[in-house]
């Protein structure tokens, strides 16, 4: 099954300028269901330490992706990768990682949702759905593109950009699946509890 709560990291915006590993271990604690590595300035080295230092985590269930590094998807043996519009195909994706992988696709028009449904995608991650700080200049959709992409759609769609515990319910009875967040999550003053609240609004609407 498809995780519901997912925690994208992002640098310092994400953390608020503390240690990653210590705010991804306080989100699994609140209840963050998937993580999804987005750390464009840490080496190989560091993302394969990161990995090492999460093991216990993901022993407990936690999921671990990566953002477009298919080939560090295969060697530290995570669970799947997140492509986009510029990345390798999906088939290309499934046939390297196989065929329990979970990968997913960040999409933003409603044929290109409905392409990587057909052509294997995992789950489909719709963005952005309200205004946010890390995409100042894009158009935010609304939870009403939600509802013209989702009707039919054969794979979960995650909800991403500007989403909050609050705002969960909104996108959910819109047609998401789960939901995605980085600053809401990461950058909380109470990591864990941030998470909390979302999984308490997830679970008052599946």
């Amino acid at each position: 099954m498809i995780p519901r709560l997912w925690y994208i990291t992002d640098g310092e915006r994400g953390t608020a300028g503390r240690p990653l590993r210590e705010v991804v271990e306080r989100a699994a604690a609140g209840g963050v269901e998937a993580v999804l590595l987005r750390e464009r300035a840490l080496s190989t080295a560091e993302l394969a330490q990161l990995v090492a230092a999460l093991a216990p985590l993901r022993a407990g269930g936690l999921r671990l992706l990566i953002s477009r590094r298919l080939d560090l998807a295969r060697a530290l043996e995570l669970d799947g990768v997140q492509l986009a519009a510029d990345a390798v195909p999906l088939a290309e994706a499934r046939a390297w990682l196989g065929t329990d992988a979970l990968i997913g696709y960040s999409a933003h028009q409603p044929d290109e949702a409905r392409r990587v449904a057909r052509e294997g995608a995992s789950y489909v991650m719709l963005s952005p759905i309200y205004s946010t700080e890390s995409k100042p200049g894009a158009v935010a959709r609304g939870p009403e593109w939600l509802q013209q992409i989702t009707p039919g759609l054969a794979i979960p769609a995650l909800a991403l950009g500007g989403i909050t515990p609050e705002r969960t319910h909104e996108v959910c009875k819109a047609g998401a699946w789960g939901v995605a967040a980085v600053s809401a999550i990461g950058a909380a003053p109470d990591v864990a509890e941030a998470a909390r609240r979302f999984q308490k609004s997830l679970a008052e609407i599946h």
